[in-house]
């Protein structure tokens, strides 16, 4: 199963027409998405506007792959379960966001293991294409902590 989520804050009407595309392409793959309080429905793949807390995390562990925008959120829950996720960052252009910081925070995660990057809507399949085609090793370098450079910034910021 593909699961797709917007995250809880904000409608990401791109990500899920883009989906949506994507399921009547591929019909013989489940796909279930959060769509949140956006204004296109639907009509490939089946979807919920929210899920609680632990039916979310129930659709994380029973996916073969996430895919969501490009929210750091997103990113621990899928690196917490060592599952890959595909991120289409939210753009200011678009008025999907107010800054385009998901364009920095893709472009600082899309080399870590289990992240595979769209930078844009035409990218997406390819990502997930790579994502379901197992270019990852599950749970490979998936951490609980920060990298030790960053604890010995942070640990520096804090002691000084």
């Amino acid at each position: 199963m593909i699961f797709v989520t917007v995250g809880s804050m904000m409608a990401f009407d791109r990500l899920i027409l883009c989906m949506d595309k994507w399921a009547l392409k591929h019909s013989d793959s489940d796909v279930l998405a959060q769509i949140g309080g956006g204004a296109y429905q639907p009509s490939h793949m089946r979807c919920t506007r929210m899920l609680s807390p632990s039916k979310f995390e129930e659709a994380v562990r029973n996916a073969t792959v996430v895919v969501a925008h490009a929210g750091m959120g997103s990113y621990f829950v899928a690196a917490e379960m060592h599952k890959p996720i595909v991120m289409l960052p939210r753009l200011a252009a678009n008025r999907e966001h107010t800054t385009d910081h998901q364009l920095h925070t893709i472009k600082w995660l899309r080399d870590r293991p289990g992240v595979f990057a769209a930078m844009s809507d035409d990218e997406l399949d390819a990502a997930i294409d790579k994502a379901m085609a197992g270019e990852h090793v599950a749970g490979a370098n998936f951490t609980d902590f920060a990298p030790e450079p960053f604890l010995t910034r942070v640990r520096h910021f804090l002691v000084n």
